[in-house]
């Protein structure tokens, strides 16, 4: 199950709708239904709220957990024995003291060039790789989606009759979609639902056009904005024209 399934259950859980769900993830209510039903047919249940439920029990008994074990003894303070020797005093003369220092010193000296040497040595390291599992964290904000490919191009005339209208994205998107008719006098005849891709990027949409007509398919605009990243970012909207001959 993915992060942003449980997120949309999380927030089912703690007495969100699909509505405001979306709301609080800046993303559409179609994509919040998107991610319950997927998540529900990866975990073969059949109620968003009762899955809610379920994972919601788990990230609690993973916060407990995790959390640190009372520590329930109690220090008592307590003077130290008298170590051998303690209290003694001894009087150093200037001759048996230098002896001394010059010792200190130069075992001082060389714990700095041991310490130093250990340092070069970690820092020329490279960084251990993350443990597999993680998720990095980027430092910037993750660019939108753009369209990089369409099919039919724009500007291209293709045979009446059935038509594999296909658009590409920079990156692998969530499995919701927004095909926009900016006009319905140019939108062509498709069907519903769209075929996505294995790697998540593209788009195909099944449609019918006529000879010597244009026709015209957006890709997200203002409102809808179906078409998102995997992090949840709209897509940049984009426009393809064509003609039927």
């Amino acid at each position: 199950m993915s992060d942003a399934e449980r997120r949309a259950l999380l927030l089912l859980a703690h007495g969100h709708t699909a509505k405001t769900a979306a709301v609080e993830l800046g993303v559409s209510e179609g994509s919040i239904n998107e991610r319950l039903r997927e998540a529900r047919r990866k975990a073969g249940v059949g109620s968003s709220r009762q899955l809610a439920r379920i994972v919601a029990a788990e990230a609690q008994a993973g916060k407990d957990k995790a959390a640190p074990q009372e520590n329930r003894d109690r220090k008592i303070g307590m003077a130290a024995p008298a170590t051998r020797g303690q209290g003694r005093r001894r009087d150093l003369t200037p001759w048996a003291v230098w002896p001394v220092i010059a010792g200190a010193m130069t075992m001082i000296a060389l714990a700095a060039s041991i310490g130093a040497f250990v340092a070069l040595a970690v820092a020329r390291q490279p960084a251990p790789p993350a443990p597999s599992g993680t998720v990095a964290v980027r430092a910037a904000t993750p660019s939108p989606p753009r369209v990089v490919a369409v099919s039919p191009m724009p500007g291209a005339v293709v045979p009446a009759g059935r038509l594999a209208l296909t658009v590409t994205f920079d990156q692998p998107m969530q499995a919701g979609w927004s095909f926009v008719a900016r006009d319905p006098a140019t939108y062509p005849a498709c069907e519903r639902t769209p075929r996505q891709s294995a790697d998540r990027r593209s788009f195909t949409l099944a449609c019918a056009v006529e000879a010597g007509r244009e026709y015209e398919v957006g890709f997200n605009s203002d409102r809808p904005r179906n078409f998102a990243s995997e992090t949840g970012a709209p897509a940049i909207p984009a426009m393809v024209r064509f003609k039927a001959r």
